[in-house]
């Protein structure tokens, strides 16, 4: 019979799925504060080294509302804030981090086709607009998410989590 398991038989199954890749999320002009909350929980699930945000994205503290959302991640996620993503890029140019957008753009492959390296930082962008083209010219890879249905793109956090969870076991 299949019961659901307790806090401590979850950490003990987790424990044999470390990835043990160095992964960065930036994030870019993320305009609704609710995308920036549960990306902060997919980052937490995802075992990020650092997630980035820049430009309009709201920053922690969080109200209530945005710490249930959260799950109060903002505090063991370690993040930092750049005005511009050109600070944010050159930053993580330093650490020698290739930086693969999640975009629709001409030369995008399906996430699942990509090969991910050990270290790479994942770069989404504004909910209406995208990733800028400015960033777009900075980045070293593009992957995508087709759509199946009448949609043209899923949620920026969602879509996070799709290419975030894939990307570890790929």
């Amino acid at each position: 019979m299949n019961k659901q398991l307790l806090k401590r038989e979850i950490k003990r199954l987790n424990k044999k799925f470390r990835h043990g890749k160095e992964i960065y999320i930036l994030a870019e002009n993320i305009q609704y504060a609710r995308n920036v909350a549960s990306m902060f929980r997919i980052a937490d699930a995802l075992g990020v080294r650092e997630l980035i945000l820049t430009g309009i994205s709201h920053k922690p503290p969080f109200g209530k509302d945005l710490k249930k959302v959260s799950r109060h991640k903002e505090k063991s996620v370690h993040w930092r804030y750049f005005k511009t993503t050109a600070k944010a890029i050159n930053y993580l140019k330093t650490k020698n981090v290739p930086l693969i957008g999640i975009e629709q753009t001409t030369d995008s492959a399906p996430y699942f086709r990509f090969r991910y390296p050990d270290s790479y930082a994942l770069v989404v962008g504004n909910e209406t607009y995208g990733i800028v083209e400015k960033t777009l010219a900075k980045l070293n890879h593009t992957v995508f998410i087709p759509m199946y249905g009448k949609g043209a793109s899923l949620n920026v956090h969602v879509s996070l989590a799709v290419v975030g969870f894939y990307s570890v076991i790929a």
